[in-house]
């Protein structure tokens, strides 16, 4: 298998859409269309306000990983990562493995990298365990929408 990383482009629009809401079906998360509705103005645009990665097999996307960047007063610019996905069939394969190293590659200055995942989701629970990932069992993520 040809393997390649590179930033999504317009081409990829439909399976970022597609795995954004089987992420959210996994985290056991409402659906929304937000994605969907704001892909354009906010990745496909002049000024993205964030960043994804997508890994091609044989010219295929297969799996992503999608991230920005947030300011922690404690600890400076942390890289958030939002999503990352790899197609079941794709998996265990070493997908996740060249995404991440890519993303490293590209923020080599960035001390720490953040990202949450539903109760639910123990396959990514896993994963970020394995990658070096700690709990912050003191801390409870909320949102409210503006």
């Amino acid at each position: 298998m040809k393997l390649n990383v590179i930033h999504a482009n317009k081409s990829h629009k439909d399976f970022l859409i597609y795995a954004n809401k089987v992420i959210d079906q996994v985290n056991d998360m409402n659906e929304t269309n937000g994605l969907q509705l704001n892909i354009d103005k906010d990745y496909f645009c002049d000024n993205p306000k964030f960043q994804c990665l997508v890994a091609e097999a044989d010219n295929k996307p297969v799996g992503m990983i999608l991230y920005s960047y947030v300011y922690w007063a404690s600890d400076g610019e942390v890289l958030w990562i939002s999503q990352m996905y790899i197609e079941p069939a794709y998996r265990k394969q070493g997908v996740f493995f060249k995404l991440v190293s890519k993303l490293r590659e590209e923020n080599k200055d960035t001390k720490i990298a953040s990202c949450a995942t539903g109760e639910e989701n123990e396959r990514m629970q896993k994963i970020l365990k394995y990658y070096g990932g700690v709990e912050m069992k003191n801390l409870k993520f909320y949102y409210k929408k503006m």
